[in-house]
């Protein structure tokens, strides 16, 4: 399971389980919306009773087996853990969406019952990062990377974004530029998110398709020749055990028969 953190997403001070909502079970706490809550119960939905945008996703990857697809609609019911007599929550989400799990003895605010840390104290840290930053990104210089501030060289790999800088304005336009190596990549992404958002252009390091990932390493793209590349993509699928590429497996599963290609 990977789980991806942006530097100012709120995160519970002490340490946390992580199970998706498929295997959640009755009488497991859990954390929604910064509070402790207790499953009451979960169930499947028939596919007959899907939402329409299931359906649609569910169309769009072929449809497969409704049962074990990871993405098809989960109900998970709710209720405040220090209100027992409280009427619960119906959630729908997919099956692999991923709840984060408490023990029975676990922290709250005293002064709003939220998870440390509470949005108070938690607006409060990203303040002190915004200042953080402000002071970094004011220390940039024209022509450097806006990821890590050290200067691109002729020989460096690189990418410019056309428009306002929205780093640093007082650069003028056309000045936003990072390196594209991989120390770098979280900030291209982050901005090129930002970018698009600005510009009303799609984005640049992102493709909509869906990338297929074969036994040996090769892969292919739904977008096919509008497919930008290695970025990100809307969704991948490995066509071969668990993604892994090595081990007792020796062919992909397209080649095997196990999916039709």
């Amino acid at each position: 399971m990977i789980i991806h953190f942006r530097e100012d997403d709120w995160r519970p001070t002490e340490r946390t389980g992580f199970r998706r909502a498929a295997k959640l079970s009755a009488g497991e706490l859990v954390i929604w919306e910064r509070r402790a809550h207790r499953v009451v119960e979960t169930r499947e939905r028939d596919l007959t009773d899907w939402p329409e945008r299931y359906r649609e996703k569910w169309v769009e990857w072929g449809m497969p087996d409704p049962a074990t697809w990871d993405y098809r609609p989960f109900v998970v019911v709710l209720r405040p853990d220090d209100q027992p007599a409280a009427k619960p929550t119906h959630l729908l989400r997919p099956a692999n969406h991923t709840w984060r799990t408490l023990p029975e003895h676990y922290a709250v605010c005293r002064l709003c019952a939220e998870i440390p840390p509470c949005r108070h104290v938690h607006n409060e840290t990203i303040a002190e990062r915004a200042a953080e930053r402000f002071e970094q990104e004011m220390a940039i210089l024209p022509g450097c990377c806006h990821a890590c501030r050290e200067p691109i060289t002729r020989r460096q790999k690189s990418v410019r974004f056309t428009g306002p800088n929205l780093i640093r304005p007082d650069l003028g336009d056309d000045s936003a530029v990072f390196h594209l190596r991989a120390k770098c990549h979280g900030s291209v992404r982050a901005y090129d998110e930002r970018w698009a958002k600005a510009v009303g252009k799609p984005r640049r390091f992102f493709c909509e398709g869906t990338m297929t990932v074969h036994q040996g390493g090769s892969t292919d793209c739904t977008e096919l020749a509008d497919c930008p590349g290695e970025v990100d993509h809307r969704a991948r699928i490995w066509h071969h055990p668990d993604g892994a590429r090595h081990g007792k497996y020796s062919g992909c599963w397209c080649l095997a028969g196990v999916i039709a290609s």
